[in-house]
């Protein structure tokens, strides 16, 4: 990415796609006029996918991300999704560009934090419909995608405190998930399992998922705590055959 910046001289706006990543001929044209909409310096779409992973694992790890990263910037990082972003040359290389963020393991979030605390406006906004990927399908191949990237992550943003953070996490998040299982008889039980399952049904529907995996909310987050107890527990992280962490 950085020597493809190198050899584009004169363009108003840089677009970065993961190599996995289908485009239709319309996107750049619709994401530059939504961020010029927007007064944005990045905007950043995820693409959709298909497979258990986008059902089942995707919507609890991007709620969870959310929370943490909303979509208007003003999170404690700027969310950006590595699959598409648009950036304004100008406030890229106001920021210093990917030299300014070489040592992070999450290139994406980290060029997203770094455009909007040098000034920038970021926004996070759904071209889902316009780009689809094939990286993350499996089952397997996503949850090793989000542990490089979360694992990493963790301990640049909170040092040796990073991997207690993620077990207390991790419980936290099981817990939450099997409540709503084990205590099915209780009506504050389906209460829970309820409220789990709107979160879910919205982001499926507007992934072009199957909305009936919805009601498998309460496993899926419970899954999210397994997943975060492994990032704290189980040293090093691999990604296309490459320790990344």
């Amino acid at each position: 990415m950085h020597l493809g910046v190198a050899s584009a001289q004169d363009e108003e706006w840089l677009l970065f796609v993961d190599a996995d990543v289908t485009c239709t001929p319309d996107l750049v044209g619709r994401l530059v006029a939504s961020a010029t909409e927007l007064g944005a310096d990045l905007v950043s779409s995820a693409a959709r996918g298909t497979g258990p992973a986008w059902w089942f694992l995707l919507p609890a790890f991007n709620t969870l991300v959310f929370e943490g990263s909303p979509p208007d910037g003003r999170g404690a990082t700027a969310l950006a999704v590595g699959h598409c972003v648009l950036v304004r040359r100008a406030a890229f290389e106001a920021a210093g560009g990917w030299e300014a963020i070489a040592g992070t393991h999450a290139d994406d979030v980290g060029l997203g934090t770094l455009i909007r605390d040098s000034g920038g406006f970021v926004k996070f906004v759904d071209a889902s419909a316009l780009l689809t990927t094939s990286g993350i399908d499996t089952f397997g191949d996503c949850w090793r995608s989000l542990r490089k990237s979360i694992q990493p992550a963790s301990r640049e943003m909170f040092g040796p405190w990073g991997r207690v953070l993620l077990v207390v996490a991790g419980l936290l998040h099981l817990a939450y998930g099997l409540v709503p299982l084990l205590r099915w008889r209780s009506p504050w039980s389906w209460l829970a399992w309820f409220a789990q399952t709107v979160p879910h049904r919205e982001f499926l529907r507007r992934t072009g998922q199957p909305g009936t995996a919805a009601v498998l909310a309460p496993l899926s987050w419970a899954t999210i705590g397994v997943f975060l107890l492994d990032c704290a527990l189980r040293p090093g992280a691999q990604w296309k055959d490459r320790r990344v962490g």
